[in-house]
């Protein structure tokens, strides 16, 4: 039996970690990262750095295509994996929502955007459609209103983890249990369902908590800040119906 992390990030290096942590041998794990991870740390570890130093096999998904015997688990994996080329239904996924809402992409800045007061993670099996398969299990949490969408993906890749540790030996023994989504009751986004505009104009006079969730559900300063009237936004509270917002000392635009 080989155990395939999918993915990237620190989420992704934590779950490896839980494996070497409860013995399973090294040459039985295998790790598939995104194309787009350079083997260098960013804002955010490595996925590849830290196995080529772990000396984990580094697989593509021709290679797991041709396994017969594995258990598969994606932490943010990129691709579309065809479950009709893999010889194993033991494939799990980690999606940063509590589906069935949110299926698809862009889940943490929707949360924030639309003022959803819960987020979660939820473990389901992956089938041939884009986050349908059945739950095994969810973890949710409170967005407290002055959240950003950096501070809810760190809570979101925490989960994840918390998720994995908690449901890994029912899976590995086959003894966990899941259920179909009601698919009717959630809602799907697709790559092109949102286009990033932080340069925003606003009467702050008359702002509103859509207004404050709108600023935040920006606020992440590996991809963007929000520009407010001009001016480079890195804090936005919500307190007594007004928005409080911190500008950033190091810019503001002409």
């Amino acid at each position: 039996m080989f155990i395939c992390i999918a993915g990237k990030n620190k989420c992704a290096i934590d779950a490896v970690n839980v494996l070497i942590k409860k013995k399973i041998v090294k040459s039985k794990i295998l790790a598939l990262p995104i194309n787009a991870d350079t083997g260098k740390d960013s804002w955010l570890p490595s996925f590849k750095k830290y196995i080529k130093n772990e000396k984990i096999k580094i697989i593509n998904l021709e290679y797991l295509y041709n396994i017969k015997n594995i258990i598969l688990f994606s932490f943010e994996y990129d691709k579309i994996i065809n479950i009709k080329n893999i010889k194993s239904d033991k494939l799990f996924n980690f999606h940063f929502s509590l589906l069935p809402k949110y299926r698809g992409c862009h889940t943490n800045y929707l949360q924030i955007l639309r003022g959803e007061k819960y987020s979660g993670v939820t473990l389901h099996k992956i089938d041939s459609g884009i986050d349908t398969g059945d739950i095994v299990d969810q973890h949710r949490f409170k967005i407290k209103i002055n959240d950003t969408a950096l501070n809810n993906y760190e809570r979101l890749m925490n989960c994840s983890i918390k998720l994995f540790k908690k449901n890994l030996n029912r899976i590995l023994i086959n003894k966990y249990i899941s259920k179909k989504q009601k698919l009717s009751e959630g809602s799907y986004f697709n790559r092109k369902s949102v286009i990033y505009n932080n340069k925003l104009n606003i009467n702050l006079k008359k702002a509103s908590l859509n207004t404050h969730n709108k600023i935040r559900s920006l606020i992440f300063p590996a991809y963007q800040y929000p520009f407010v009237n001009g001016s480079k936004i890195v804090k936005s509270v919500y307190k007594n119906k007004k928005i409080y917002l911190t500008e950033s000392s190091d810019y503001k635009s002409k």
